[in-house]
């Protein structure tokens, strides 16, 4: 198998929304955060490759993250997994945080399945996919393995410090979360974030989330 992974650029705040998919198996895809106002680019991408995207997995319920839901959701029934916790934040205006962007508040609906209801594994096309809470900059999020990948929302970027003032952030928690990440350092993951570049776990600085 021969899983493939492609980054879109969520507009008009800059974020990365990935597609997952195995051409060996089937024309399935995962689509994590997409968060785009109008995803174009997403789409163009989903014509060019022949890809159906069946499910939606979300790292946390940030309006940069999921404004593209309701776009897949109505044209293709894509079904939405996160935690709990995200599923009830992104129907709310002001836990999505798109009440404050410009007004453009809007929901999302709930969740079709949640992690903690699959035991926080499950096998996607052959695919063992692996997830864990990861509280800090939200206490919706979630981080999620995959083959080598490990896709972290915002939980941890690349040099950068992760933000924990927002609502429900928690740098205490965050602490944990990194502590949790950091045992997965070398065993060769490559990290795929919320914002910005990918970059590999084994040698990277945690403290830099602080």
């Amino acid at each position: 198998m021969a899983l493939k992974i492609v980054r879109i650029v969520n507009k008009p705040v800059s974020s990365n929304c990935f597609l997952l998919y195995d051409r060996e198996i089937n024309n399935d895809c995962l689509v994590v955060d997409p968060g785009s106002e109008y995803p174009d680019e997403l789409e163009q991408q989903l014509k060019d490759l022949n890809l159906y995207p069946k499910y939606i997995l979300l790292t946390h319920e940030h309006f940069d993250h999921v404004w593209g839901c309701n776009y897949l959701i109505e044209k293709y029934r894509s079904k939405i997994i996160c935690s709990a916790v995200c599923s009830e934040a992104i129907q709310d205006a002001k836990r999505n945080h798109s009440l404050f962007y410009n007004q453009k508040a809007f929901q999302v609906s709930a969740a079709d399945i949640c992690v903690e209801d699959l035991g926080f594994s499950w096998n996607w096309n052959g695919w063992d996919i692996t997830f864990f809470i990861a509280e800090g900059h939200t206490n919706a999020g979630v981080c999620f393995e995959i083959g080598n990948g490990l896709f972290t929302g915002d939980t941890l970027l690349k040099d950068l410090r992760t933000v924990t003032k927002l609502f429900c952030g928690s740098k205490e928690k965050l602490v944990v979360t990194i502590n949790r990440i950091k045992g997965l350092q070398g065993k060769g993951f490559y990290v795929y974030p919320g914002h910005g570049d990918g970059f590999d776990l084994d040698n990277y600085d945690l403290n830099k989330a602080f």
